[in-house]
């Protein structure tokens, strides 16, 4: 907000033939602000709305702030900005400060570039024993598991490869968006590894162009491991509404992983939940969940749900918050469809 006798001399400055330039230079305010006045945006004297834009969002930026900690201050704005919020980049940077909430992971803070090792100008030959990425993989995840199955140190086949995957090797995050890896390197890695390309890009989501997509970080379904030859589960980037296995029907939580073969119900909502994130995308999916999420959890279905997964699982324990959020997860999924088919329901959604 500018002074009000500034704001009505630039409005009868601009009466005079003046432009924006020139007012802002002679009354000494920024033109965006001149602009406001001009626009009839603001009449003078007129405070600046203040209204509560963050407020519908702070759930949705909780919760993807803890599923993806490499998530940019930067991107969060980007996907809220999609979703509908109306406040600027610095607005958002407050309110960020404001809830302390923290978009920056210490460990890629605390990352040094490491001295790469030059590529063979010829193209390797494939290592003798073929390892199939796991869906969702992390290149450091993967090109370890490549040279352990080969019984190599990492190096050895980092040092076969194009120097971008030993920078995304040793990186925290793999998703980062500078240096993208060229058509050639990709070639480099299937020739190594014996896996096609398209099978690789598919697979490991920083071959993948566009951008960071939505993703959380989790660990994969410790059954998808297994069918690769893995003892334990690996580190994986899935889109961020994925929140279990169909395949091994298998719950992804933040903490534990849930056996949900007694609960069918689970498996199917999945399903539906796949095919509302192609219709209406992913990041309004995952907000139509978490507003969905806080009225059916705790409900009799849940509640039902939760006991019957504990009897099938001994270990597992009825009020762990991935238990309860997995048995509450059918009717979540029913309430989201609901609110992202009826307009006016969601923030920046049609009215």
């Amino acid at each position: 907000m500018i002074p009000a006798a500034d704001a009505r001399r630039a409005i009868d400055l601009a009466g005079q033939g003046q432009n924006v330039s020139e007012i802002a230079r002679q009354l000494r305010h920024d033109r965006k602000t001149i602009r406001i006045y001009l626009n009839g945006h603001r009449a003078p004297g007129q405070p600046r709305q203040h209204a509560e834009t963050f407020a519908p969002f702070a759930a949705y930026v909780l919760q993807r702030a803890a599923d993806d900690p490499h998530l940019r201050s930067a991107g969060l704005h980007r996907e809220v900005a999609a979703l509908g919020y109306a406040g600027s980049y610095s607005a958002f940077t407050r309110e960020l400060r404001g809830h302390g909430i923290v978009t920056a992971c210490g460990s890629c803070r605390n990352w040094k570039p490491v001295a790469l090792a030059q590529a063979r100008e010829r193209r390797p030959g494939p290592l003798p024993f073929r390892t199939a990425p796991v869906c969702g993989e992390t290149v450091a995840s993967y090109l370890a598991r490549v040279a352990a199955a080969c019984s190599l140190p990492a190096g050895a086949v980092t040092g076969c490869l194009p120097p971008w995957f030993a920078s995304r090797a040793a990186a925290c995050d793999d998703l980062a968006s500078t240096g993208q890896p060229s058509p050639e390197d990709i070639s480099h890695l299937a020739a190594l590894t014996g896996t096609g390309e398209t099978a690789l890009r598919h697979a490991l989501p920083a071959l993948a162009a566009g951008g960071r997509p939505p993703v959380r970080a989790a660990l994969s379904c410790g059954r998808c491991a297994a069918r690769h030859g893995q003892a334990s589960p690996v580190p994986v980037r899935i889109p961020a509404h994925q929140r279990a296995c169909r395949r091994h029907r298998t719950w992804i939580g933040r903490d534990i992983q849930i056996d949900i073969t007694t609960a069918p119900e689970i498996t199917a909502a999945s399903g539906k939940a796949s095919r509302l994130a192609r219709e209406h995308g992913i990041t309004r999916l995952v907000l139509a969940e978490i507003t969905a999420r806080h009225d059916v959890i705790g409900g009799p279905e849940a509640r039902r749900r939760a006991a019957a997964l504990a009897l099938a699982c001994p270990w597992l324990d009825p009020g762990h918050p991935d238990t309860a959020e997995a048995a509450a997860y059918p009717e979540t999924i029913t309430a989201a469809a609901a609110l992202l088919r009826t307009p006016g329901t969601l923030p920046g959604g049609p009215e």
